[in-house]
């Protein structure tokens, strides 16, 4: 999932106003008539609208904004899970390592 506040380069606590303002800015910047032939600038066209089409919205924009708060709750879970299983690795391993030296020296 792309971060569309990130497309129109505003802040996810805009108001409406200032949303439009920047759509607009953006849109007149890249749109197809003023770039003819340049497929990058239609994809950024394409983008844009994209993003003020969802976000212009205010039931679409609340749907939008519930899905990137759990998004970002799910990597937070799983970098948690993944900083878990690497301590209790790393434990594990030095006490084997412990184990291993005790057991070879005869301590």
């Amino acid at each position: 999932m792309s971060n569309l506040y990130g497309v129109l380069g505003v802040s996810s606590n805009v108001d409406e106003a200032a949303l439009k303002t920047a759509y607009r800015r953006l849109a007149k910047a890249s749109h197809p008539d003023l770039h003819a032939g340049d497929a990058r600038a239609e994809q950024r066209f394409k983008q844009i609208s994209l993003a003020y089409e969802t976000l212009g919205k205010p039931e679409a924009r609340a749907t939008y904004d519930a899905e990137r708060a759990a998004a970002r709750r799910r990597a937070y879970r799983e970098l948690r899970a993944v900083a878990t299983t690497m301590s209790a690795s790393f434990v594990l391993t030095v006490g084997w390592g412990y184990f291993a030296a005790k057991w070879w020296l005869g301590v």
